[in-house]
């Protein structure tokens, strides 16, 4: 029994259904915790809460979305396209003379450079785009490689649900 303020005792109140289900997801999730990494165990939860209602929409799409991408992006290396453009980014790099962590100043630029460099961030797009697909999310995938706009709109919201204040726009891809 819990004290009011008042000080006198009263039953614990009854958790609500969204309660109950989110200490049903965290019992499921410390089970299965072993058979799977830390990622695709919040990738799971962050499904079933999106799936079952348990949180918005957006703040689901969020959930979702935002641990896939992490996972992604430390995939990306595996991808082979993605090596294979990222080598050749390098090698044309250093045969100007560029040093690690250097860049080119804007107006000099290569156009092959920067042509080649859009085929890298595209490969690196496609790639992340088959990652959401194999995690069963076919329609993010969709809607981040030909709607970025509305990824992003969507994420933003999602975001705000959890974090408030709006994102700066360079975090913003």
């Amino acid at each position: 029994m819990k004290n009011t303020r008042w000080g006198k005792s009263c039953p614990p109140e009854t958790p609500s259904e969204v309660e109950e289900a989110l200490r049903h997801l965290a019992r499921r999730t410390a089970e299965d915790v072993e058979e799977a990494g830390l990622d695709a165990q919040l990738l799971l939860t962050f499904q079933e809460a999106r799936d079952t209602g348990t949180v918005p929409l957006d703040a689901g799409f969020f959930l979702v979305a935002h641990i896939l991408l992490a996972m992604a992006d430390e995939a990306l290396a595996a991808d082979a396209r993605v090596r294979a453009l990222n080598g050749e980014l390098e090698a044309m790099e250093r045969d100007a003379g560029l040093e690690v962590d250097t860049f080119w100043a804007p107006e000099d630029i290569p156009e092959e450079w920067e042509a080649l460099l859009v085929e890298y961030e595209m490969a690196c797009d496609e790639a992340r785009a088959a990652f959401f697909r194999d995690a069963g999310e076919e329609v993010m995938a969709e809607v981040f490689l030909h709607d970025r706009a509305a990824f992003i709109r969507q994420f933003e919201s999602g975001r705000r649900f959890f974090h408030g204040l709006p994102m700066l726009p360079s975090y913003v891809n």
